[in-house]
């Protein structure tokens, strides 16, 4: 594969992400790296999409890579749910993708599982229909780390990043405390290892910064964004951003 491209959420839109790949953007030979919420276990169209699909990436070679996100079933992302052009990638495991070693870590504590409604009283949400238990990140010890890769991919950030955690009524503080700790581990994640470039989705904005020599970039929903070869390749990657929308 020549290029890596990260994308953010899809939320279940299979069909809008192949359009933009195949007949937007006409992309080829390509590495196209999903940050988290793809949408997967929610319902079982996935065989019939990937038949619909599995031509089009052929033709264009491309390849889907996923990692995982709080709207993600985590049973899909064992290695024994890929299929040939659509890959679901383990949690704290290093990849090769399109010439640039990608460190995944997938998850992230969603803010509606236990909530206040409109009258004050809390409730909380079905496991397995709009959430599922094992959403959180892994924690895995900073030892067993690599010590340099090219890019960083998670679906949540660091609490140095931005966007700045704050914590709303009707959030419940248990569930803030989830998230609290979810992003502070990714800093841990941040100072132990030394990489180029950071990418993340969840948040449904764009949010672009540096961190020392780092540079961090959250996609929105669909974005495309051009992973640059290298540090010096114009790293926020303004002119190489393929959306026009």
């Amino acid at each position: 594969m020549n290029d890596l491209y990260v994308v953010g959420d899809v939320h279940g839109n299979y069909k809008e992400l192949i359009f933009r790949i195949i007949n937007r953007y006409d992309i080829k030979d390509s590495n196209i790296l999903i940050l988290g919420d793809f949408g997967i276990g929610f319902d079982k169209t996935m065989p019939d999409l990937y038949r619909w699909s599995e031509k089009k990436l052929e033709k264009n070679n491309i390849e889907i890579d996923v990692l995982r996100g709080n709207h993600d079933d985590p049973e899909y992302f064992d290695g024994d749910h890929d299929y040939p052009r659509l890959k679901f990638l383990k949690d704290h495991t290093e990849y090769d993708l399109a010439n640039h070693k990608v460190y995944i870590i997938g998850g992230a504590n969603s803010i509606d599982i236990d909530y206040i409604d409109e009258f004050g009283e809390k409730r909380h949400r079905i496991e397995g229909v709009d959430w599922w238990s094992k959403e959180d990140i892994i924690r895995k010890d900073k030892d067993l780390f690599p010590t340099k890769v090219d890019v960083i991919a998670t679906h949540s950030a660091p609490l140095i990043f931005d966007p700045i955690i704050t914590r709303s009524p009707l959030l419940s503080e248990q569930q803030y405390e989830k998230i609290l700790s979810e992003r502070r581990y990714l800093d841990v994640v941040l100072k132990e290892i030394n990489a180029d470039f950071w990418y993340y989705g969840h948040y449904h904005k764009t949010y672009s910064g540096s961190y020392g020599k780092l540079l961090y970039r959250c996609l929105p929903p669909l974005e495309f964004f051009l992973v640059p070869s290298k540090i010096i390749d114009n790293p926020q990657g303004k002119e190489e951003n393929i959306n026009e929308e």
